[in-house]
């Protein structure tokens, strides 16, 4: 027999989506079974599953070791284990999230070409420092607040607690965290200022393409010019992009609207131009989330210590070696 002890991060959901964490990949129709059968206990008492957990409430699991081993996802879950070579991208840290610097080429999450990622690095960074321990994660897992295309850098939050990710969830959703990136485009730009699109996500092609108003979503930036540079025949701009809304490759595709792309986007980009620029070094997007600003927060909230602060990230080292290669004209 195992007991979960419900704690701050398991509060206030009901007792089936406990289950349905601990053991992820189980049908709920096997849940309820065992629910029934008494295999899974509430206070010591037979429960329906709908219950709301308190602090303090005790799941009593009436499994053996082996067969808790093969049902939960404990059990499953292959382990990334720390790489203190990434303690560098950590730019910010305390008790409740941390600012974590994303490289170009790592993933915000898992996905079925890697295990490597920014979640499961902080995550086995957590459990390295005993913040928090393995059968804890079986029930809440820290997580990301935000993500970043894989060949994007920048900056992405992580949570540490469940106060800490509804709080970034709140705060994401109500667009109250700004964010701006630097974005190197193709062309000498000259639309500044807030642009309006409308797409549509293809999922097999996991690409967006541009839909009249009605069709798709809305999607919304506001776009500074920086600098721009001459490089033979060719002129590129650099952009601060503060971004409005979020979605699925925004700033990629609304500039490829725009007939600016980035440069070394091979989705939305200038495939003759990335080709020629890949001799010259440049092997991914020129796009960086660069700046990350919280809104004011009330006292009560837990992360009131980050209120009106800002993080800045500098240019990458890529970008900066092809702005420095080429004439400034602006």
């Amino acid at each position: 027999m195992r007991e979960i002890l419900v704690s701050e991060n398991e509060k206030e959901q009901k007792l089936i989506k406990l289950l349905q964490k601990f053991f992820k990949g189980q049908k709920d129709s096997f849940l309820f079974k065992m629910l029934r059968k008494k295999n899974i206990l509430l206070n010591g008492k037979r429960a329906s599953g709908k219950e709301l957990l308190s602090i303090g409430d005790k799941v009593q699991l009436y499994f053996s070791e082996e067969s808790l081993k093969n049902l939960s996802s404990a059990g499953k879950e292959i382990e990334q284990h720390w790489d203190s070579s990434y303690k560098k991208y950590i730019h910010y840290e305390d008790e409740n999230l941390i600012l974590f610097a994303k490289p170009a080429g790592l993933l915000s999450e898992n996905d079925e070409s890697s295990s490597l990622s920014v979640n499961s690095l902080l995550s086995a960074y957590l459990l390295e420092n005993g913040e928090v321990s393995a059968e804890q994660r079986a029930t809440f897992r820290p997580g990301i607040a935000n993500r970043l295309d894989r060949n994007t850098s920048g900056l992405i939050l992580f949570g540490k607690n469940l106060a800490s990710l509804q709080s970034l969830g709140r705060m994401m959703q109500e667009h109250r965290i700004e964010k701006h990136y630097y974005a190197l485009v193709t062309g000498d730009f000259q639309k500044e200022g807030l642009q309006e699109s409308f797409i549509q996500k293809d999922k097999k092609e996991n690409k967006v393409y541009k839909k009249t108003e009605g069709e798709g979503e809305k999607i919304s930036a506001v776009f500074s010019v920086l600098h721009k540079y001459r490089d033979g025949n060719q002129i590129f701009t650099l952009l601060s992009v503060k971004l409005l809304t979020g979605k699925t490759h925004q700033i990629r595709s609304q500039l490829s609207f725009l007939q600016h792309p980035i440069l070394g986007d091979d989705k939305y980009g200038n495939r003759e131009m990335n080709k020629l620029y890949k001799n010259k070094g440049i092997k991914r997007q020129l796009l960086h989330a660069y700046s990350l600003s919280f809104p004011a927060i009330e006292k009560e909230d837990i992360l009131s210590s980050l209120s009106e602060r800002n993080f800045i990230l500098p240019m990458p080292e890529d970008f900066q070696t092809l702005v420095k290669s080429c004439e400034e004209i602006l």
